[in-house]
């Protein structure tokens, strides 16, 4: 808890926690706004739903690039706060398409949400190893993910809250702006956080009387050299934001083949698994509280509730067990964990059947196997964080520090792309007549091969 009330970290952790509340509550109330009242008047709200979410993952995509080198070569505090200020004003963007019933304009603040959040994404990551100590780090981490986890969480239930009845659009627009105003009086008690080698070197002048010529001119070619550095630095800068405008999609595969030749590579494709079996159990979620656990709305927020507290308690398991020192043998275990964990969830679900009335939270809760499915999702959660938080740390570690920003923006592409690639997989087995059930049973089947590739190839260890 003392990480929270210092300096180093509180205003991070806030910026943070706010920032992934805000984007769940603009794109989960744009959401249920078009399905429930009809906004927008779109013939199609399913393909649109579909379409938002596509939006929002894209700036990842085309932006990582520049973001990572950004970050590598410029104050992250700095960074974040510009970041704060765009989302304040894509918020009253947002608004504004909100309050006139402009769809498109709410999708393209939505659009420019997900580019904000690209931005920040290797700040958030790469500051850490610059304001905390090596044995900080795997607390940092934890604490960061149960930040985001916690907001997806409550961004998503308070969404639905807002949108029930008249005067939606103005709720969800105040709130929205209230949040982004909080998150930019937060983010400036960051302290900098200069690019790695940015120091310049003592002058000569304040060095004792006995320093010769020699050492007065090595100093002033060393002086020199920097300025040179920088320049080019900055001329990089320019180009490495230009040039992703230009050719975003060449700009992001140079940023993978990079990564690739780096020893973080590894440590990327094992985080991207995480991601892409969260997020089939997260989408399969209502799916299966409606045809198997014939729960209403109420039981599908528990539920989400349940699996965000247990990410949270993951966090703290993790940094409690491992003792705040990362010991990368934990998550192949954490991976098997998670296949029986999944494949327990499966076994609990009583078999679909559309004549069983649909039950509130509280018959639902009455239920047999309530209890049962209810622990095993928090577990499978707890799990999840277990795995993820040490490789996030191993990330940090294992990047050399001049290129963190850039390896975590492409720890973003490659997390984003396993998403999609999750996304496709369960649509297609799913038109081809595998239910709910049967896909998060593969998936968490999946998770063996994956626990068997970690420990043979010792992923993350330093």
């Amino acid at each position: 808890m003392s990480l929270l009330t210092s300096r180093r970290f509180g205003p991070l952790f806030a910026t943070q926690f706010l920032g992934a509340f805000n984007d769940n509550l603009y794109k989960n109330a744009l959401v249920l706004l078009v399905l429930y009242q009809g906004f927008g008047a779109v013939e199609s709200p399913g393909l649109l739903v579909n379409l938002a979410a596509g939006l929002f993952i894209l700036p990842f995509l085309l932006l990582s690039a520049s973001a990572g080198h950004w970050a590598d070569t410029s104050d992250k505090a700095r960074i974040a706060r510009l970041t704060k200020w765009l989302e304040v004003a894509v918020v009253l963007l947002g608004a504004a398409g909100l309050l006139a019933g402009s769809l498109w304009l709410s999708l393209a603040a939505l659009t420019l949400l997900g580019a904000q959040s690209a931005l920040f994404g290797p700040v958030k990551y790469g500051v850490l190893p610059q304001h905390l100590q090596p044995d900080e780090l795997l607390a940092g981490n934890a604490w960061i993910e149960a930040a985001t986890f916690l907001a997806i969480l409550l961004g998503t239930l308070v969404a639905g809250v807002l949108v029930t009845g008249e005067g939606a659009v103005w709720r969800v627009s105040g709130l929205a702006l209230l949040v982004a105003a909080a998150g930019l009086a937060a983010v400036h008690g960051m302290p900098a956080a200069p690019p790695v080698g940015a120091a310049f070197p003592p002058d000569a002048a304040s060095s004792s009387a006995s320093v010769g010529r020699a050492a007065r001119l090595q100093t002033e070619l060393a002086v020199s050299a920097n300025l040179a550095a920088r320049r080019a630095s900055e001329r990089a800068v320019e180009v490495a934001v230009v040039d992703p405008l230009r050719a975003p999609l060449r700009a992001t595969a140079r940023l993978l083949a990079d990564a690739r030749s780096e020893p973080v590579w590894p440590v990327l494709l094992a985080i991207s698994w995480f991601w892409a079996f969260g997020a089939t159990v997260l989408t399969q979620l209502p799916i299966i509280v409606r045809d198997h656990l014939h729960g209403d709305a109420t039981v599908v927020s528990a539920l989400l509730a349940v699996f965000s507290v247990g990410v949270g308690a993951g966090s703290a398991l993790a940094a409690a067990l491992l003792r705040r020192v990362p010991d990368l043998p934990v998550v192949p275990a954490a991976a098997l964990d998670m296949a029986l964990l999944g494949g327990l969830l499966v076994w609990l679900l009583p078999v679909g059947n559309g004549a069983v009335p649909v039950l509130g939270l509280a018959a639902w809760w009455a239920a047999p196997t309530s209890i049962a499915t209810t622990l095993t999702l928090f577990a499978l959660a707890t799990a999840g964080d277990a795995y993820c938080v040490p490789l996030y740390t191993a990330l940090q570690r294992l990047a050399a520090p001049e290129r963190r920003g850039r390896a975590v923006a492409a720890n973003n592409v490659v997390n984003s792309g396993a998403m999609v690639a999750a996304a496709g997989t369960g649509a297609g087995l799913s038109a081809a007549g595998i239910g709910a059930d049967g896909l998060v049973a593969l998936f968490a089947a999946g998770n063996v091969p994956v626990a068997w590739w970690l420990s043979r190839h010792a992923v993350g260890q330093v």
